[in-house]
């Protein structure tokens, strides 16, 4: 599943837009454009970058996702290799707080800036972005990469009924990604992990002082959470093996991609150097996923 894999997820059919109704402000952001836009979170400047697809109107309500770059990394750069912003979706890139001893990171780890208020951040932007254009508030979906995926973690956390669904890409959950979520609902999710990783160990590690779980270990509390059935396991490509939860708690399902030697790459983001990662592309299998989360297909018993 390589780098047509997008356009072919774009070619089959999608779920169908909700009308406009109630939707305020939406001539502030046009189709198929690309703009930066900065708020104040108690007290400090935050800056992120929205993506309006080609085929947005006014008329109709469009899914919205937020997109957590990694550590050390820019938001532009993240929309470069994640491809996100091909899916039939407004797509906004927050740029994390650069702290006194590290580069750009989410206040899910230890090394995080102490003002980074990351949650409210999250907030505010959900907020100013549906006040420009017209959301569908059933669809706003959270994807993160390493430690933007503990950010994501902790946001289905943080803010209940926020998001239909969140997507993690070699996500590192620090005990800081899972403040709260022992008393939250589940939130239906996709990991991906390569086997291989050496930046998050699949396996675990300590680093920076605190515990990495190994991922297995980290899906089987999860699904505990989420009062899972046994899952499903197949072969999705060379190397790549997927595991779904789909009867869980009413509304949820999670899902695993295991890249069997896969590094802390996006998958399908660069050449033939990093497969097996690139044997499938992530944002295709998140568009995937997230089609799956919409009001009455419900999941579980």
């Amino acid at each position: 599943m390589g780098g047509s894999a997008v356009q072919q997820v774009l070619a089959a059919p999608q779920v169908v837009a909700s009308p406009a109704a109630g939707c305020v402000g939406s001539a502030h952001l046009s189709a198929g454009s690309s703009s930066t836009r900065t708020l104040e979170v108690n007290g400090v400047s935050r800056t992120f970058h929205i993506h309006v697809p080609s085929g947005y109107s006014p008329a109709a309500a469009e899914p919205l996702i937020i997109a957590f770059h990694g550590r050390g990394e820019q938001a532009k750069s993240f929309e470069h290799y994640s491809q996100l912003s091909r899916l039939p979706a407004i797509v906004a890139y927050p740029e994390g707080l650069r702290s006194a001893t590290g580069p750009k990171s989410w206040e899910s780890a230890p090394y995080a800036n102490p003002a980074a208020d990351d949650v409210a951040f999250t907030r505010a932007m959900i907020r100013q972005i549906r006040s420009q254009a017209c959301v569908d508030g059933s669809r706003i979906f959270a994807v993160g990469r390493s430690n933007g995926g503990g950010l994501v973690n902790l946001l289905a956390c943080q803010l209940p009924g926020q998001f239909a669904a969140v997507a993690m890409v070699s996500a590192a959950f620090y005990p800081q990604s899972e403040r709260g979520c022992g008393q939250a609902r589940p939130v239906s999710r996709i990991e991906f992990h390569g086997t291989h990783d050496a930046i998050v160990p699949y396996g675990g590690e300590v680093k920076f002082g605190s515990q990495l779980p190994a991922i297995p270990a980290w899906l089987d509390e999860w699904a505990a959470r989420s009062h899972c059935r046994p899952p499903t396991e197949r072969k999705i490509a060379d190397g790549a093996t997927r595991i779904d939860w789909f009867f869980c708690q009413p509304g949820t399902m999670m899902s695993h991609i295991r890249i069997d030697g896969g590094t802390h790459r996006w998958p399908g983001s660069s050449g033939a150097l990093w497969r097996p990662s690139n044997h499938i592309n992530a944002a295709a299998l998140i568009w995937q996923f997230f089609q799956l989360q919409r009001p009455g297909l419900i999941f579980g018993s």
